[in-house]
């Protein structure tokens, strides 16, 4: 074997070294027989897919405290921190996505709930089964009262988090115009996908369900 030929099989062993670790994060996508190719085809976000690691680690970790105990049985972790759920939660789903789609699969359920990013909505149910506020007549008390607590928390809650404009000083009587624009605020939110590094869970909380009415700070 001449000097040439081997120096390349070097090169391309390093070639091989650097690139590993990209192919295989694209593993799940590529494999078209997979679970998660499965679920991406069928409209699923993966937890997986978000692409900056302090926020995919976060993610992980909230994820496990959204349904510890549940989450606990289910990959078989006893002890240890969040942290450590999450990072186990993590490697579980990491398996289970990678595996051939089969519609009665038993993990199949463990996956939908706990491997894909899901709504902020999903995400207030998972914490005391909060709800959002509605449009009928019987929330119309709950939206005023959460309503009034952001207006007296002007720090905590400026209008601007939920689309409303200027200072709260110059709209002191425009509770009726400002609902119109914060119920349609939070319905949309609530559809949007939840992101632990994103505030967004804190303002749908704060100004869309009846517990609003109780966060001060």
């Amino acid at each position: 074997m001449n000097i040439a030929y081997k120096l390349g099989m070097v090169g391309l062993g390093g070639v091989a070294a650097t690139t590993g670790a990209y192919a295989g994060s694209r593993y799940l996508r590529n494999n078209k027989s997979s679970v998660a190719h499965h679920l991406e085809e069928s409209g699923y976000k993966l937890i997986s897919s978000i692409d900056n690691s302090e926020h995919l680690k976060l993610q992980w970790q909230e994820e496990f405290k959204s349904d510890k105990e549940k989450i606990k049985t289910l990959i078989g972790f006893s002890q240890g921190s969040d942290e450590d759920g999450g990072k186990a939660l993590e490697a579980w789903c990491n398996i289970n996505l990678k595996k051939e789609y089969l519609e009665n699969s038993k993990e199949l359920e463990g996956v939908k709930n706990y491997c894909v990013l899901r709504t902020i909505e999903s995400q207030l149910s998972r914490d005391n089964n909060k709800k959002i506020l509605t449009d009928d007549s019987g929330d119309n008390t709950k939206w005023e009262n959460t309503y009034n607590k952001r207006k007296e928390t002007t720090t905590l809650s400026p209008r601007s988090q939920v689309g409303l404009t200027g200072e709260w000083a110059q709209h002191s009587n425009s509770k009726d115009e400002d609902l119109k624009i914060i119920k349609p605020w939070c319905k949309a939110q609530s559809k949007s996908h939840f992101l632990a590094y994103q505030q967004t869970y804190t303002h749908v909380n704060n100004w869309c369900t009846e517990g609003g009415a109780n966060v001060a700070t």
